[in-house]
């Protein structure tokens, strides 16, 4: 009898351990790891998930915000306090999607900080987040072709040296030289005054807009609207167009240069 119970007593004992194991495996706190946050624009007041780091100046704000490490990516989302101006997207640094994209996700194996701003031209010209999109790579100029799909007379400027005009040509293209690691600003002028390509064609509103498709800001309307590329290596195409209704059809011939995920 005491061998019964000496081996009752152990079993019993064993399963106490093995449920204490278990308990404290399914118990235990999750690792977490830390993002920094940092909102970086002049543009619009912008919301971060997490807890406040800091005060918020009229520029930057930082919060930080833990979650469970893990190999599955999760999304980060800033939140415009107000209306984006439009043509204007946010732009992440430090995500999953590469340099100054439209969205951001991270996968939180370790501690990252990520920085978020804006396509706009004061956040461009002061280079937000303290970075530029893409690494600058010496001696490696790429090429922006601009192609106008439009009888009407365009211009477009920006911080180029290059002239960029069609003159009233459809299918005229232009071509910029553009540097890793800069971003590029296309600003359209639509020639209002110049005479109609279609003198017999009535329209019921105001068509005197220009449409971009190819930009890394998404897609740009009316006059003087910036459309931003990211300066890379490589080629790129930006296709410009008109809002006449007349020219529907070579407006949709753009529709093929329009990126990926573009809102």
């Amino acid at each position: 009898m005491k061998r019964l119970a000496i081996r009752v007593t152990g079993a019993a004992l064993a399963m106490l351990i093995l449920a204490a194991g278990a308990a404290y495996f399914l118990l235990r706190p999750s690792e977490s790891v830390r993002l920094n946050l940092v909102a970086d624009t002049q543009v619009v007041a912008l919301t971060l998930p997490g807890e406040p780091s800091g005060s918020c100046g009229t520029r930057v704000c930082r919060t930080i915000l833990r979650v469970d490490k893990g190999d599955t990516t999760r999304s980060i989302g800033a939140t415009p306090q107000t209306a984006l101006p439009e043509g204007v997207r946010l732009a992440y640094w430090g995500c999953g999607e590469g340099p100054g994209a439209a969205t951001c996700t991270v996968r939180p194996d370790r501690d990252t900080t990520i920085c978020v701003t804006t396509t706009g031209p004061a956040d461009v010209a002061r280079n937000a987040c303290g970075t530029r999109p893409g690494t600058p790579v010496a001696e490696a100029p790429g090429k922006l072709s601009v192609v106008f799909r439009t009888k009407w007379k365009i211009e477009l400027s920006g911080n180029f040296d290059e002239p960029c005009a069609n003159g009233g040509a459809l299918g005229k293209r232009c071509e910029i030289a553009i540097k890793p690691g800069k971003i590029y600003y296309l600003r359209a002028q639509f020639e209002k005054a110049a005479a109609d390509p279609y003198p017999q064609a009535g329209r019921a509103w105001d068509f005197h807009y220009v449409t971009y498709e190819g930009c890394n800001s998404g897609m740009g309307h009316a006059d003087a609207i910036t459309c931003v590329v990211f300066g890379a290596p490589a080629a790129t195409t930006v296709c410009v167009s008109s809002g006449d209704p007349v020219e529907e059809k070579l407006a949709r011939e753009c529709l093929p240069y329009r990126r990926a995920g573009t809102p």
